[in-house]
């Protein structure tokens, strides 16, 4: 039961319900639903998934509802509904976005994965607390667009990860309640310009804004999968290709601090609301140990068990003055 959101040709974006090789209106189907008396009425329409989140469980039952209606109308009858048609969509005849476009939070763990801490530094010791850095919204872009650099930067950098997408609000939230906490995943790629990572500076610092918070440094998606469809989020694995070759391969088991610890500290400090994303760190491979760093017209490949793949490619465009 994943979720997304999409944008028919000519029409304005809605959220989805990904269905194999279709993607169902939401919106739509729920509609319909109340119209042939199989929901009860007055349910809220969703103009995107942040919020469906702040939804809560009733939205995500509707959900289940809705898929299996769905199910049962394509494949029991041999007179679907009129209207059925309307609601359905091809996945290929549909640009996808991100899932969220605007969550309240974007927090990323920088060195959560063992293998990542020892391609940065060989002998540097495991962290004893999170790392934690945030990104702006305007960070985020979706499955197809291009992650668009300046002329000048010469170290860009990814980095495969799974993202926590929180759908319960919660503050000082014990790490045995903290996956309750939890509404699903999708795919982050963590862009980077490394030349931010402390070579003109002596001491040596990190520049985290820098180098991380440009617009389009948040590729996200292409769905939002839903808690219960994966079984053990830990051992999922990671990979990511630029222009065919594999860069980065690893499963989720390798992370330093476990998704419960890292729900449970962040709480300690800010709230955790509904569509907040919680980024959880990337493992070896990155172009900083490799020194295979990114170039404009590269396509990059993110992958996770069970979500599909988030593709975007890299262009150099010189920045002018906008006003909006």
């Amino acid at each position: 039961m994943p979720l997304a959101m999409f944008r028919p040709p000519r029409e304005k974006a809605r959220p989805g319900i990904v269905w194999g090789e279709r993607i169902i209106d939401l919106n739509a189907a729920s509609g319909l639903m109340e119209k042939r008396g199989r929901a009860p009425s007055k349910f809220p329409s969703f103009e995107n998934l942040e919020e469906f989140l702040a939804g809560g469980t009733k939205a995500v039952q509707r959900v289940k509802r809705i898929t299996s209606w769905v199910r049962e109308q394509v494949s029991g009858s041999t007179r679907p509904l009129a209207g059925l048609k309307a609601m359905l969509f091809e996945s290929q005849k549909v640009r996808l976005l991100p899932p969220l476009s605007c969550p309240p939070k974007i927090l990323c763990l920088a060195r959560n994965y063992a293998s990542h801490v020892r391609e940065v530094v060989s002998d540097a010791p495991l962290p004893q607390d999170l790392l934690v850095f945030m990104k702006p919204s305007t960070a985020i872009i979706g499955p197809e667009e291009p992650v668009i650099i300046p002329p000048e930067c010469e170290k860009l950098d990814h980095e495969v990860e799974l993202a926590v997408v929180i759908g319960q609000k919660g503050r000082y939230i014990p790490e045995e309640k903290a996956m309750d906490h939890v509404a699903g995943y999708t795919i982050f790629n963590d862009i980077s310009d490394r030349e931010y990572v402390g070579q003109k500076d002596n001491p040596p610092l990190v520049n985290w804004f820098f180098m991380k918070g440009r617009d389009t440094f948040a590729p996200l998606g292409p769905y939002l999968v839903m808690k219960d469809e994966i079984k053990d989020p830990h051992s999922l694995r990671l990979r990511l290709w630029v222009n065919g070759e594999l860069r980065q391969d690893s499963l989720g088991e390798e992370m330093i601090f476990k998704i419960p610890r890292v729900l449970s500290r962040i709480s300690h400090f800010v709230t955790l609301e509904p569509g907040d994303v919680i980024a959880t760190g990337t493992p070896t491979g990155t172009s900083f140990s490799t020194k295979k760093y990114l170039r404009a017209g590269d396509v990059v490949e993110c992958a996770i068990e069970g979500m599909g793949r988030l593709r975007n490619f890299i262009q150099v465009k010189k920045g002018d003055y906008r006003k909006k």
